[in-house]
């Protein structure tokens, strides 16, 4: 049986893992989405991740979405939908056809921070465009449980005290849209993703996960599948100290 596609039974958890750069991960990664595959394996959960691609980015190359298969580990489910440079600005328009596609019983979520970063949104648009990507999410299926993963201190929101202000005051309304939005028929939970992430040892170049981050956003995604629904368990702590993806791994290409 292939771990990519594992067969379907009636107790099978459709798992989709919406995201930006850091959960589509990029050449010589394991991404947090592995460590994450793994854990719920170890506990017995049987999940399926579903999702566009199954690719991370060759970042050896200028081109942005170029696709590289060269995870530090391919042996698990590599099925996602993330990509370089997402923002829920544009993902709100496209979810609902991607719920309707592949079908996830639950949708994991690490978005924003390219909306910060790139496009400027402030935090009222921030919780709009959110209510929007829920609402879209759901009319493909009512009954969707949906996770949503803070957003990630990256090296300018420790640097720049204005942008940081403004991840905070995101991840404020975010918190409260959950709960706002949250129902019995579909459930809408956080991830304290940013709770335990420190950019300047969690990162290699000041937004991407290395190795201990992604550990650290995996874990938060498992702790609230385990806490609220009653998935897996929790993740074990104190991580262990992981060595870093290789330098050749990310080098240009000539």
């Amino acid at each position: 049986m292939s771990l990519a596609h594992p067969a379907h039974t009636p107790d099978m958890i459709n798992i989709m893992i919406v995201g930006d750069s850091i959960s589509h991960g990029s050449s010589g990664d394991w991404t947090w989405r592995y460590r994450f595959w793994k854990h719920l394996r170890e506990h017995g959960s049987n999940i399926d991740l579903v999702g566009p691609k199954d690719t991370l980015d060759n970042i050896r190359t200028a081109e942005v979405g170029d696709d590289d298969a060269t995870y530090a580990d391919p042996e698990f489910d590599p099925d996602h939908d993330a990509q370089w440079g997402r923002p829920y600005l544009t993902e709100k328009d496209e979810i609902e056809a991607k719920v309707r596609e592949h079908e996830p019983d639950y949708l994991l979520v690490l978005l924003g921070i390219n909306d910060l970063f790139w496009y400027g949104v402030e935090p009222p648009q921030f919780e709009a465009n959110l209510r929007e990507f829920v609402a879209c999410a759901r009319r493909a299926n009512p009954g969707l449980t949906i996770v949503l993963g803070t957003v990630l201190p990256c090296r300018k929101a420790v640097d720049d005290p204005d942008f940081g202000a403004r991840v905070d005051a995101c991840n404020n309304r975010l918190r409260a849209v959950a709960e706002d939005l949250d129902t019995p028929s579909s459930p809408l939970a956080v991830a304290e993703t940013a709770a335990e992430f420190i950019a300047t040892e969690h990162t290699w170049d000041g937004t991407h996960p290395n190795p201990n981050g992604e550990l650290r956003i995996a874990a938060a995604f498992a702790d609230a599948l385990a806490d609220r629904f009653g998935i897996g368990a929790r993740y074990p702590r104190p991580y262990p100290d992981v060595p870093p993806v290789a330098l050749d791994a990310k080098a240009s290409i000539d």
